[in-house]
């Protein structure tokens, strides 16, 4: 047995340290500290891995509706209006999992327990969802389901920046890239198994004024029709999406069971010790900070998600006089180059600071929002240049927040979950307001986009004045790490 002096920490000896000694007594104690070093290492390593698959599930699940909502109204019976209302209860659900997994998480002694239970209740979500005949089940479920994928949301960006603390940012730029992978494949998941057999009604009778002259022996015969292309597929192709991403949940699951079997209280207490070295910034600073970095990244939200939601409906009513499927190219674009650029910014977070990474992204996307708003309203080329610039602008600009922040505040869950619920609120009521005067005033989308990002630029110099005058939180722990350093080579 090595006695206690010979440990690495003198007066904060943490159980994973002591519990290496007791099993590996022969082997020196500097063996044992790179052993321990090594071992959570790889445990960090493999949650990070984790939550990145359930990240690239959460992609999936929010993008495959869309394609398969044809499919899914006509399993169900209903309409297109009705169908429609799978996206607010699913939205309702994540706002609500959203808020709750951070008072949920930061409650619990292990957090890995409750990811099980999400990534298991998305898994169950996916299998059920294309098996709802009924609308009202159909509801429910995407309510339940979009209340785990908030929780999951939540959780995963809490637990990455608390697990690589100040060494963060490239971490967090891969778990969000992973969403945005997660969304880019699951068109091409659901293609394949997409039905065939869609009802012979070409456009929506109501808007051609038809429903006025069908007797009611057309409409009954419309209903069978219907009826009988659903009772005649036993199992409809478009199951098997939904069952390859729910058995994708069940294996994140799995993984989440052998995390928690192989982490113990020993790992938890090191954590507890590391933390207590963290200088605390104080209540008020905290909540500065929050509220002046939630607005940054709700407003870069709005503009992410109603410039991609409202570019094609622009380019029609505007006076370019582009058709639906010129502006579906230019939306393509900005998805291309958000999605590449998410992707180099892993690497680019490894070698640049946060604060560098996010001054060039602010700037450009404030520059190819003013380039929409003057060159590209009159000229084609220079809207599909502002497009490229913007996609570029902002793809790393949401989870570079984050990662700065984390060095001058302590993110716990219930933080975490503000800035979720703050960015999804955006999300939801902008391209609202915006479409309310997208006909009649096309422009008033590039009128959002450029104060958004003006606002954005103001909120970032604010936060960076403030943040610069009270210091980072890690002053204190890179201290003592030197001291432990030198007590090593001693």
């Amino acid at each position: 047995m090595i006695p206690p002096h010979h440990c690495w920490s003198s007066n904060k000896c943490c159980g994973a340290y002591s519990t290496i000694n007791y099993l590996f007594g022969s082997i020196p104690a500097f063996e044992n500290k790179n052993m321990f070093r090594l071992f959570a290492k790889t445990l960090d390593l493999a949650r990070t891995a984790v939550h990145y698959v359930m990240y690239l599930i959460l992609g999936l699940m929010m993008s495959v509706p869309g394609p398969t909502l044809l499919d899914l109204k006509q399993i169900c019976g209903t309409d297109s209006f009705g169908i429609s209302f799978i996206f607010t209860a699913r939205s309702t659900g994540y706002l609500i999992g959203s808020v709750m997994g951070g008072i949920i998480l930061d409650c619990l002694k292990n957090e890995d327990i409750a990811f099980m239970v999400s990534s298991l209740f998305v898994a169950l979500g996916a299998f059920t969802i294309p098996w709802c005949r009924n609308l009202t089940i159909l509801l429910v479920t995407f309510l339940i389901t979009g209340f785990a994928m908030g929780f999951s949301n939540t959780g995963s960006n809490g637990s990455l920046l608390r697990i690589w603390g100040k060494k963060g940012a490239p971490y967090l730029q891969g778990l969000h890239f992973t969403y945005g992978v997660g969304g880019f494949l699951a068109p091409l998941l659901a293609a394949p198994f997409l039905s065939a057999e869609v009802p012979t009604i070409p456009r929506d009778l109501t808007l051609l004024g038809v429903t006025q002259n069908l007797t009611d022996e057309i409409l009954l015969s419309l209903s069978n029709i219907t009826v009988e292309i659903v009772s005649e597929t036993t199992i409809p192709s478009v199951t098997y999406a939904y069952i390859i991403i729910g058995c994708m949940a069940m294996l994140v699951c799995g993984c989440f069971v052998l995390v928690f079997s192989l982490a113990s209280d020993e790992k938890r207490d090191t954590e507890k010790c590391q933390k207590e070295q963290i200088i605390d910034p104080g209540l008020a600073f905290t909540i500065i900070v929050v509220i002046l970095a939630c607005l940054q990244t709700g407003l870069i939200s709005g503009v992410e998600v109603s410039f991609a939601q409202m570019l094609t409906s622009y380019v029609v009513h505007s006076d370019h006089g582009l058709t639906k499927v010129e502006g579906s190219y230019i939306t393509s674009l900005y998805w291309g180059a958000f999605t590449i650029t998410r992707g180099l910014s892993i690497f680019l977070a490894c070698k640049v600071s946060v604060r560098r990474i996010l001054t060039f992204d602010i700037i450009l996307a404030t520059l190819s929002t003013i380039i929409l708003l003057t060159i590209g309203s009159w000229s084609v080329t220079g809207l599909w240049v502002g497009t490229g610039l913007l996609g570029v602008g902002v793809a790393s600009i949401f989870p570079a927040t984050l990662s700065w922040v984390e060095k001058y505040i302590n993110i716990n869950n219930r933080i975490a979950s503000v800035f979720t619920l703050v960015s999804n609120i955006l999300e939801m009521t902008v391209p609202l307001a915006i479409s309310i005067y997208l006909g009649t005033e096309p422009n008033v989308l590039f009128y959002f986009m450029t104060s958004a990002t003006i606002s954005v630029c103001a909120l970032f110099i604010c936060l960076n004045v403030i943040m610069k005058r009270k210091g980072k939180k890690y002053r204190g722990r890179e201290t003592e790490e030197k001291k432990q350093e030198k007590e090593i080579q001693v």
